[in-house]
């Protein structure tokens, strides 16, 4: 009596969701045997596709078969057994050699002759065709969406794919959550693990598990081009018409931060106010704190260098005390203030500008789209250099994902210009009214706000010979040139403001 197999296989590939289910084919193939008075000696259940060879339960019955622990095989359909030349050849092979003695499809019809053979190769051909010809259909479907700006993968966290147009649209329950977790990593104060519990606490969870999303994925979303409106496929970057989450500048700070941040800090207990806010002038390493308790019970606070150079010996041992170190930040606070004429005197001016025509903005749009044009043309020229033999398939690739890159930076430009305008009159006003404001600040005792105010205005922080330096960014460094003369209003005489904002 002749022993045979059971074979099941069903893919979750898009082509197999007409095939009947596993559980189906099982019970038709059941039925068939019982009908039919065949002895199945043992079932095999694969859910892998037949397109490539390599599958390894199948390749375990083929290899029972040549071992003669059975020589038939029942399965639903040849295509089922095969669907690449390999395989397809290998069973061809042990019938001719007599390992496999029959094979029964309650779909097909065959017997070991020379006909029969050459309807199952038949049979494994058209399957062969079919997955050959739906692959083509498949990637010519890409292609034409690749033509229309939309990726033709699952879409990323805080999208989804629309089914009714086909299309990647935001999605409500994600979308702003992601930008919201984007933003905050682009500030450099969170690492990975610490944005990890920030998204799991506004309820963003791994697709699969429903539990904190895996670093490695954070990771991916944090490197993912596709929030700032291009994707990436096959290793090209192509333009996409979907919402983009976050600008492209944004996408540069977040990569900016995966950079500095990428592995999470370790937290210090805060315990004293100006604990990293300046380094070492010697060494450049940061400054630390300690605290000493004396026996009246009054304690005090020092700032020294850590002395953790190996390459260099520090000289800076001295402790400098914190009630010292708060009046030289008062001092800084003070000097880049502007004084109340000085900020009336600015306003005007800024108001006379706002008047004024600025033709130099009319053609920087201009310029920006003049250079929009430029770089589409190149696009189709590597394009044709590519179709007509002239660039390599990589050459082309890397050639247009760089001109991209440059096409985005432009359209972000220009969107940032058409959305804000003469933004820069009011980011000058603010400037003002902040000035201003820091002549309050450094009468007060607020020393977390005037810590955060010289983080904002000023650079390169230092402590050196018990000495605060700091540089100043501009605008502020020409309040602080200027807060060695006379100001109107402080002390007798007047000197002018900075002439980049005052020309009276």
């Amino acid at each position: 009596m002749i022993k045979y197999f059971i074979y099941c296989r069903k893919s979750t590939e898009e082509e197999e969701r007409q095939i009947l289910s596993i559980e189906a084919q099982i019970t038709e193939l059941r039925e068939f045997a019982k009908q039919n008075g065949l002895f199945i000696a043992k079932e095999f259940i694969e859910t892998k596709s037949a397109k490539e060879p390599g599958r390894e339960i199948f390749n375990q019955m083929l290899a029972k078969i040549e071992d003669g622990k059975a020589s038939g095989i029942l399965a639903w359909n040849p295509d089922r057994l095969a669907r690449n030349s390999i395989d397809g050849g290998r069973i061809i092979y042990l019938v001719d050699t007599e390992k496999i003695q029959s094979l029964k499809f309650p779909t097909f019809w065959f017997e070991p002759t020379p006909q029969g053979k050459f309807m199952l190769s038949v049979a494994f051909g058209q399957a062969k065709y079919y997955t050959d010809n739906l692959r083509e259909n498949i990637l010519r479907g890409f292609r034409q969406k690749l033509r229309r700006g939309e990726m033709p993968t699952k879409a990323p966290l805080g999208y989804f794919n629309e089914l009714r147009t086909h299309t990647i649209e935001p999605d409500p329950k994600t979308f702003n959550k992601l930008r919201k977790s984007l933003v905050e990593f682009a500030s450099g104060k969170y690492g990975l693990v610490s944005i990890q519990r920030k998204m799991f606490s506004l309820g963003l969870v791994g697709q699969r598990s429903k539990t904190k999303p895996a670093l490695s994925s954070i990771q991916r979303i944090l490197s993912n081009p596709f929030y700032y409106g291009v994707f990436k496929f096959k290793g090209e970057l192509y333009q996409g018409t979907h919402k983009p989450m976050i600008s492209k500048k944004l996408f540069d700070k977040i990569q900016q931060a995966l950079k500095d941040n990428g592995k999470p800090r370790k937290k210090r207990e805060e315990n004293f106010k100006f604990l990293g806010f300046a380094k070492c002038g010697e060494c450049g390493y940061y400054i630390t704190a300690e605290q000493h308790i004396k026996k009246s019970g009054l304690v005090f606070k020092y700032y020294h260098c850590t002395q953790k150079s190996k390459t260099q010996k520090c000289g800076q041992n001295r402790f400098l005390r914190e009630e010292k170190l708060a009046k030289q930040i008062k001092n800084y606070v003070q000097k880049v203030s502007l004084p109340d004429k000085w900020k009336n005197n600015f306003l005007a001016k800024v108001k006379q500008w706002e008047k004024d025509k600025n033709q130099s903005s009319i053609l920087f749009a201009q310029n920006l789209k003049k250079e929009l044009e430029i770089i589409k043309t190149k696009v189709n020229r590597l394009l044709d250099a590519h179709l007509a033999g002239a660039l390599e398939l990589s050459e082309f690739q890397e050639k247009k994902n760089a001109l991209l890159e440059q096409k985005t930076d432009s359209q972000q430009k220009l969107r940032d210009f058409e959305r804000k305008g003469n933004h820069w009159l009011e980011l000058t006003r603010n400037w003002i009214i902040e000035a201003n404001q820091a002549k309050n600040l450094a009468s007060s005792e607020n020393f977390s706000e005037m810590k955060n105010f010289l983080k904002k205005a000023g650079l390169n922080r230092q402590i050196k010979d018990q000495k605060l330096l700091i540089d100043f960014k501009k605008p502020w460094n020409y309040l602080y040139f200027l807060s060695a003369e006379p100001r109107s209003g402080e002390a007798v005489g007047a000197a002018k403001p900075p002439n980049t904002l005052w020309s009276g």
